[in-house]
């Protein structure tokens, strides 16, 4: 399964947005004739004496004098709120580029009083927004954003992403869904942010069925995102729904959408969950001959297992013995031995359980007795009834060995063997 970790740093980057006005109903919703009046109202002009200081520090900053000009702005003073609101509003601007702390501060006490202009009260409230989201105060950024909605009036997609991803950065998953539906609703153009948002908070929070309904939709929004596909097959799998997982995994396959070694065997396990193990085994096979896959003993034994399974034995066989060349594991030589005997293949099937002999293999017994069929089925009585008496030794193959010691040695007695 895909860690959803890896996308928290993908998903706390905001998406820039345009502006759109919609009569949907929102998560805030603003008091427009209150709106209107604030856009009506009489513009204040600084005095004169704060406007010089304004310029002198203005110019400063255009100079890349950025100390000068903060120095300048600190040292003004004057006794008319809205001139002290103005200055206050400068020097947010400027510590926003080098200070968060100070410029939420200033910030602060810019908006506070609502005296600034329209524009530049609507600026300034955003900023602080910004600023607070920036400094890691999630739940003050968020009321900041709410703020600036219900001040302007604008249903603004950007800021519902910004709300929606505050909330994420909290871990309140089940406040995540509404900004987020929000910053879809308001957006000029389908965008992909707010999905995956939603699509993480709708994990965390396991609800499996309209996580999927999420990403169902972003797959048909958004084709060309080769990850959404994979996302999709990995959360099918939550739900149990092997065959939709197969089926989108195929289908982004086909698209050349699986490009990661982790993708690749996803699909082969999706084949080998399926039971169609020569598809979970040819295309594993075949990307790790390409070197897409990694070739260890994890791969190859998958391979191997599923060779099996569809009944490919020498196929098997073949990567038991890579398994077994890569690890030297006696159980790697049995189970190619197996996969010998399977397909009468005797000679190679005694040369493997001989190696895994050779190494101490585990349950020695079955392994003799897996010889004695060998021996046995090429006429070699003398060699297959030596196995058997290897075999006997673990008690527990007693009823196996008594019903073939007689057999073997009615065998012998017909072909003139001494055993």
């Amino acid at each position: 399964m895909i860690k959803l970790k890896k996308l928290t740093s993908a998903l706390v980057v905001c998406v820039a947005l345009s502006v759109t006005a919609t009569s949907v109903m929102a998560a805030v919703q603003p008091n427009m004739a209150k709106v209107e009046e604030r856009k009506a109202r009489k513009t204040q002009i600084v005095g004169e004496r704060v406007g010089k200081t304004l310029v002198k520090a203005f110019d400063l900053y255009n100079e890349e004098k950025l100390d000068e000009a903060l120095a300048v702005l600190l040292d003004a003073k004057s006794s008319n709120e809205f001139d002290t609101a103005t200055l206050n509003r400068f020097l947010g601007n400027l510590y926003a580029t080098k200070d968060e702390k100070q410029a939420i501060k200033y910030l602060t006490m810019a908006v506070k009083p609502d005296l600034l202009t329209f524009a530049d009260q609507a600026s300034s409230m955003k900023l602080l927004a910004d600023m607070l989201l920036q400094d890691k105060q999630y739940q003050k950024a968020v009321k900041a954003y709410e703020d600036w909605i219900m001040f302007t009036g604008e249903q603004n997609s950007e800021v519902y992403m910004r709300i929606a991803n505050a909330y994420y950065l909290m871990n309140q998953h089940d406040k995540v869904l509404a900004p987020a539906d929000d910053a879809i609703r308001f957006a000029t153009k389908q965008i992909e942010g707010p999905y995956q948002l939603k699509m993480a908070a709708l994990y965390e929070l396991k609800r499996y069925k309209d996580l999927i309904a999420v990403v169902e939709t972003m797959v048909q929004l958004f084709p060309e995102n080769k990850q959404f596909w994979v996302y999709l097959g990995n959360f099918y799998t939550l739900t149990e729904e092997y065959g939709k997982s197969l089926s989108t995994l195929q289908l982004a396959y086909s698209q050349g959408y699986l490009e990661k070694d982790s993708e690749i065997r996803m699909l082969a396990q999706m084949y080998a969950n399926n039971s169609i193990p020569y598809k979970a085994a040819s295309i594993m096979e075949k990307h790790i001959k390409s070197g897409l896959v990694k070739k260890d003993k994890a791969n190859l034994t998958f391979v191997a297992s599923n060779y099996l399974g569809a009944r490919e034995f020498l196929k098997a066989a073949e990567y038991y013995g890579e398994v077994a060349k890569l690890t030297n594991e006696a159980d790697a030589y049995r189970r190619q031995g197996s996969a010998y005997l399977s397909i009468q293949r005797y000679n190679d099937a005694i040369v493997a359980f001989d190696k895994a002999l050779s190494m101490n293999v585990d349950k020695q017994s079955n392994v003799y007795m897996s010889l004695v069929d060998a021996y046995f089925y090429q006429k070699k009585y003398k060699e297959a009834y030596a196995a058997l008496m290897n075999a006997k030794k673990d008690p527990a193959m007693a009823r196996q060995v008594r019903s073939w010691e007689s057999y073997i040695k009615d065998k012998a007695k017909q072909k003139g063997v001494s055993l």
